[in-house]
């Protein structure tokens, strides 16, 4: 009878680790290197880092978190464990303008020289009769994954991964496919915080009937002292195993140099670390030292960041497409404005000014998609709109409007748009389908309100009404003529004969207002 066992002085570090660390806080679980941690900034605060992680680290932390980055970045990171055990860590992160910013990496733990043996026993099983070597064999866990987060607003950012685990221990092998989701919300500059899900939706193939742990994350950061001096909160669930917890911090003693602490429990503390940073230019050191109760562990990180901030890119080329879809709104080519400003809320999903226009300008071109063209109407109309969605003066969007219908009464949907627009502005009777053979349109209505306003005597109300007609109609004979009088009733002779005047410059006929003039000269 032959029986294989694989046996090294390294498995029993190999164990030992895993129960200590990573595999304490997972329940020894399949997958359990990728709880461990990534990056030596991110360990040297004992892992706390799902919701500080304002790196390339952060396409293993936390996916969300990657829209924190303005530039692209490189990160590499390499650490001893114990003995012939490594992990190894390797990212690119690549921010877009418009799109988010995704990320590639892959994590490697790394056990080598386990040495094999075969062993003879008799039939019975209680006499070992020949141990042969084999050789070595490796045990290897390997994670290769997508990460990519987005803003969805300028406070909510989304993210989500998907990665493929694969293991090896000499001819023994299985795989993971598994998703990953995240969310962080940036309450202020100074607190921001994340919960995540890892392992949302997992498939396993090979020779186990292992499965990834589901994995519910929390965590929090808080920035003082303008980013100076950052500290980290996170609380891990794992299916089927205790919660754990990590708490660290870190303070930039210069621009260039940091400082960093943490701890990691299960619930007691089972790791202390302490790490340093460096910054020159557009290159960072990171080392990381871990104390356990098998003595300690180091870890390196390189980081390289490339070219422009993405912050500065972005922001130019929304400030473009929002100038064209200015162009388009101007021209009353509103269907091409708000595929325009869409898109500039698409890339800038934060931006409170660019949502504003979008909700009303969507609203007006339900009713009216283009008011384009030189006539009377369209211009009126796209006046009326762009005074609209401007928001600023809602009663000159409303007369505009009005004055626009009376000159197309049968326009149902520029009656609409009124109608809507009307609501907003509180008016309290609507405009209606006029009815019958004769039309008193607004610029009637108006020049019989002001001249009943001289006869009773209110020429405040009188000026009013005869402004609201300018508003439309800056040369409007009759307007002019009741403005200039309601002055002179008011004893504004000067004024009166300002207005009078230009009365005549439009009519030279007018014999009227040339007696009016004649009195106040």
């Amino acid at each position: 009878m032959k029986r294989v066992i694989r046996f090294s002085p390294a498995v029993g570090f190999f164990i030992a680790f895993s129960a200590v660390s990573a595999l304490a806080q997972s329940g020894g679980q399949p997958g359990a290197f990728m709880g461990y941690g990534a990056g030596a900034r991110g360990l040297g605060m004992g892992g706390a880092f799902f919701a500080v992680a304002d790196d390339a680290s952060a396409s293993y932390w936390n996916p969300a978190a990657l829209t924190l980055l303005e530039r692209k970045e490189f990160t590499a990171m390499q650490a001893t464990l114990f003995e012939q055990t490594t992990l190894n860590f390797f990212t690119y992160a690549h921010p877009t303008t418009t799109k988010g910013t995704w990320a590639i990496s892959m994590t490697q733990l790394q056990s080598t020289g386990f040495e094999k043996i075969e062993i003879t026993a008799n039939p019975a099983g209680d006499e070992i009769i020949d141990i042969k070597t084999l050789g070595t064999f490796d045990s290897t866990e390997r994670a290769l994954a997508f990460s990519w987060g987005r803003d969805v607003s300028d406070k909510l950012a989304f993210g989500v991964m998907a990665k493929n685990i694969s293991r090896t221990l000499d001819t023994s092998a299985d795989s993971f496919n598994a998703i990953d989701i995240a969310m962080l919300q940036k309450f202020s500059k100074t607190y921001r915080a994340a919960i995540g899900i890892q392992n949302v939706f997992s498939m396993a193939s090979g020779d186990t009937d292992d499965k990834l742990p589901l994995t519910l994350k929390f965590g929090q950061a808080l920035s003082l002292f303008k980013g100076s001096l950052v500290f980290g909160f996170d609380i891990a669930k794992p299916q089927n195993s205790a919660t754990n917890w990590r708490f660290g911090g870190e303070y930039w003693l210069m621009y260039w140099s940091a400082l960093r602490f943490g701890v990691m429990g299960t619930p007691g503390i089972q790791e202390a670390d302490f790490g340093l940073g460096i910054k020159y230019k557009n290159f960072g050191f990171d080392i990381a030292q871990g104390v356990h109760a098998l003595g300690t562990t180091t870890r390196f990180s390189v980081t390289m960041r490339m070219g422009n901030s993405n912050k500065s890119k972005h922001d130019r080329e929304v400030r473009e497409i929002i100038r064209q879809a200015l162009q388009y709104f101007k021209s009353g080519y509103f269907t091409r404005a708000m595929e325009k400003l869409r898109a500039a809320q698409d890339a800038d999903p934060g931006n409170a000014e660019i949502r504003r226009m979008v909700t009303r300008l969507q609203g007006a071109v339900d009713y009216v998609p283009d008011a384009t063209g030189g006539e009377e109407v369209p211009t009126l109309t796209r006046r009326g709109i762009i005074a609209y969605v401007d928001g600023k003066d809602m009663r000159a969007s409303v007369n505009v409007l009005r004055h626009a219908f009376n000159k197309d009464p049968k326009n149902d949907r520029l009656l609409s748009l009124l109608n809507m627009v009307e609501k907003e502005a509180g008016v309290s009777e609507l405009t209606r389908k006029p009815e019958g053979p004769e039309i008193f349109t607004y610029i009637d209505q108006r020049t019989y309100d002001a001249r009943q306003a001289i006869y009773d005597g209110k020429y405040d109300l009188a000026m009013r009404r005869a402004q609201d007609i300018l508003d439309l109609e800056p040369n409007n004979e009759t307007a002019l003529e009741i403005m200039g009088s309601a002055f002179y009733l008011m004893d504004q002779k000067e004024k009166a004969k300002v207005i009078w005047e230009k009365v005549v410059e439009i009519n030279p006929n007018n014999s009227i207002v040339k007696n009016f003039l004649r009195q106040v000269r």
